[in-house]
């Protein structure tokens, strides 16, 4: 487009060579020049950078200042960078400011510069890692119990659950599982008696319940109610849920949001953070929340992402973390996993998994009640029910026993080594108890 505009200028200024003087040529010739030269540089202009704000929260930063920094020069800091503080994330000392919109970049970096200041960024953007599949068959929960069933066409001859059924001979859990997300339905007959306790962070009108519906499919693969005769089983039928909604009712919210659900999931009895969401930016403030969750004894779980390459995803990805891809029944990588033996740790089912959905509208809009759901955001709640299993057995005596223990009995399935470290998880490995 923009080099046609160049050749329509040029075609201009040949015909007006025939029809006026030199010197008037001359005086057009430099405009002309001038014109197309801010063409020119306007093809490599920072626009799209400019523009770029779909990864991180128009108008607001996040900073901390270092230790012993008085108030009177953390005010005239702010004040001079136009800065207001809207939120405190006291458990992490972070404060989330308001902020031009489009000079966040800019006040990140002023901010960035001063000695008082220990950190500032951006205040990035992470995603519900969910892919919608309506494929129907047989064997609806598979990834708990396969063997036998017919699935897509294959009888029980490719193990590819996570033995679900085996284990709760030994344990059905007990412990208090957090799901970061994007709510919980409050009045879904598998849910509701689970739930016990609720905050929204994202200040959405609809409080913490869920409009997209990806938080109840989380929430029902690690807990939903079991043995009743009504609806699906799941992956620790004895634990309980914590629901913080940090994704808005559209499936994404800002990192200050998630690392403030996680400090409170931390400060109020989860075992295990079950985190089916992430973003591909790094941010301090995120991975200082996973410290701060796992120095309080917490496991946390994240999934690795859809991006079917190995490029990171976060929080996924940091060290006190534990990174999920997906498989699927056949016990192969899920086509769109992410995946890194680097930085993914186990892997678990992932593809068409049957759980819970909202009883009420959602924004997904598949099923109300119960369907099929598929992405590494299916993996990591079964990741999450069993390192809540271990928690309540013998081996459950810190989170980095329990860590230690679900990736050292995971099933050395091919691509252990190569998409991701350890294997794919078994809950009957990790809860059995040694004679």
């Amino acid at each position: 487009m923009r080099q046609d505009c160049c050749l329509i200028y040029l075609s201009s200024l040949f015909t007006i060579i025939s029809v006026i003087d030199m010197k008037k040529l001359f005086i057009f010739s430099i405009t002309l020049l001038f014109i197309l030269l801010l063409g020119f540089f306007n093809l490599f202009s920072p626009l799209a950078k400019a523009q770029d704000n779909n990864n991180h929260v128009p108008g607001q930063v996040l900073i901390k200042f270092k230790d012993g920094v008085s108030q009177a020069d953390r005010d005239n800091l702010l004040r001079n960078n136009r800065a207001r503080v809207v939120n405190k994330l006291e458990a992490l000392g972070v404060l989330v400011l308001q902020v031009p919109q489009t000079a966040e970049e800019k006040v990140v970096a002023a901010l960035s510069r001063n000695p008082h200041v220990d950190y500032a960024e951006l205040d990035y953007i992470g995603q519900a890692f969910f892919i919608p599949n309506d494929t129907y068959f047989v064997g609806n929960q598979w990834g708990l119990e396969n063997t036998g069933q017919i699935i897509k066409g294959i009888t029980g001859v490719v193990d590819a659950d996570i033995d679900g059924p085996t284990a709760w001979e030994t344990t059905a859990g007990g412990v208090k599982v957090a799901i970061l997300d994007t709510g919980i339905d409050q009045d879904h007959e598998d849910l509701s008696p689970k739930i016990v306790l609720n905050r929204d962070f994202t200040g959405s009108s609809s409080g913490y319940d869920d409009m997209y519906g990806h938080g109840t499919h989380v929430g029902g693969i690690v807990a939903a109610v079991t043995n009743n005769g009504t609806g699906v089983a799941s992956g620790c039928p004895s634990c309980q849920l914590i629901n913080g909604k940090v994704l808005n009712d559209n499936g994404s919210g800002a990192y200050s949001w998630i690392a403030s659900g996680i400090t409170w999931a931390a400060d109020n009895g989860a075992k295990v953070i079950n985190m089916s969401l992430g973003g591909s930016v790094k941010s301090f403030t995120l991975e200082n929340a996973v410290n701060y969750a796992w120095s309080k004894g917490v496991v946390v779980v994240a999934a690795a992402g859809n991006s079917g390459n190995p490029s990171k995803t976060y929080p996924a990805a940091y060290t006190n973390a534990i990174a999920v891809a997906a498989t699927n029944n056949k016990d192969q990588k899920a086509t769109f996993s992410s995946y890194g033996a680097k930085w993914v740790d186990v892997a678990a089912p992932g593809v068409d998994i049957f759980s819970t959905f909202p009883n009420h509208p959602y924004k997904i809009n598949k099923s109300l009640g119960y369907d099929f759901g598929s992405g590494t955001s299916m993996a990591t709640p079964m990741t999450s029910a069993v390192a809540a299993l271990i928690w309540s057995t013998p081996y459950g005596t810190s989170a980095s026993q329990v860590r230690t223990r679900l990736e050292g009995t995971a099933d050395k399935i091919p691509g252990t080594g190569m998409y991701w470290s350890s294997g794919r998880v078994n809950a009957a490995n990790a809860v059995l108890l040694l004679p």
